[in-house]
C-alpha cells in the first residue's frame, strides 16, 4: 500500500514538473535576443516625438517627421538596429538586435511591427491626429 502511495506521488510531481518546464521554456528570453523592457522605451521615445511632430511621413520603411525646431527626424532600420538621424546626419541608436521591421500607415497612425532577430514580433500602433502622409 505504502508503495503505491508513493507511486502516485511521484507521478504527480513528475507531470506537475513537465508542465512548470514547459512553462518556463516557452516564457523564457534569449539573453542575446531584444528585450521587452528595450522595446517600451523605444516606443515611449517614439511617441514623444511624434506628439510634438509635424508633417510625419510613412515610406520606405521609414518615419520621418519635423520636430519642434524645425529639424528633419528620420527613424529607420540600419542592418541590424533601428536608429534615428536629424537632418540626415548622426547614428542614435534606438533599438539593437532587429531582424526585421514593417510600418503601415493606418487610420489615425502607424503600426510598427518589429522582428527580433531570434523570431520574437513585438507590435505598437501610435495614434496621431495631425497630418499623416504616406
Amino acid at each position: 500500500m505504502n508503495m503505491l502511495l508513493s507511486f502516485i506521488v511521484y507521478a504527480i510531481i513528475i507531470s506537475s514538473l513537465s508542465m512548470v518546464f514547459h512553462f518556463l521554456m516557452s516564457h523564457s528570453q534569449h539573453s542575446h535576443d531584444l528585450k521587452p523592457f528595450e522595446w517600451e522605451l523605444f516606443t515611449v521615445q517614439l511617441h514623444r516625438e511624434l506628439k510634438d511632430a509635424t508633417d510625419i511621413q510613412v515610406k520606405d520603411e521609414q518615419i520621418s517627421f519635423k520636430n519642434k525646431l524645425g529639424e528633419i527626424v528620420t527613424v529607420q532600420q540600419y542592418k541590424n538596429l533601428i536608429r534615428r538621424q536629424v537632418n540626415g546626419k548622426g547614428h542614435e541608436i534606438y533599438l539593437f538586435r532587429v531582424k526585421d521591421i514593417e510600418l503601415n500607415k493606418i487610420e489615425d497612425g502607424i503600426k510598427i511591427k518589429v522582428f527580433s532577430n531570434f523570431g520574437k514580433d513585438y507590435e505598437h500602433i501610435f495614434r496621431i491626429f495631425k497630418d499623416l502622409k504616406v
